[in-house]
């Protein structure tokens, strides 16, 4: 089965979440494009959110001009404060 691009960019920015923050949470949402494109969802703790963000942006615009336009993506790297409760309980957080 062939893998798309949207696949290939959250397979990579899984690896480098879980490489740079172990304890990021990190939730791929595909359901707002058909095979073209990907949201991004990073939870992080505050001090490790803004680092994670920094380090992630090249590599999330290196793999969006890769895909020569064809790939729809969205970034959001947010710090656990700013989690709902409900949120944080269906993702294992202790709040």
């Amino acid at each position: 089965m062939p893998i798309t691009p949207a696949e290939i960019l959250a397979k990579k920015m899984e690896s480098e979440v879980s490489r740079l923050a172990p304890q990021a949470v990190i939730r791929n949402d595909f359901t707002n494009y058909k095979d073209d494109g990907v949201d991004i969802y990073i939870y992080a703790p505050r001090k490790v959110s803004d680092i994670l963000r920094s380090r992630l942006k090249p590599i999330f615009s290196t793999e969006m001009t890769k895909s020569k336009g064809g790939l729809k993506a969205k970034l959001l790297v947010e710090d656990i404060e700013n989690m709902s409760p409900e949120a944080k309980k269906k993702y294992g957080i202790p709040a």
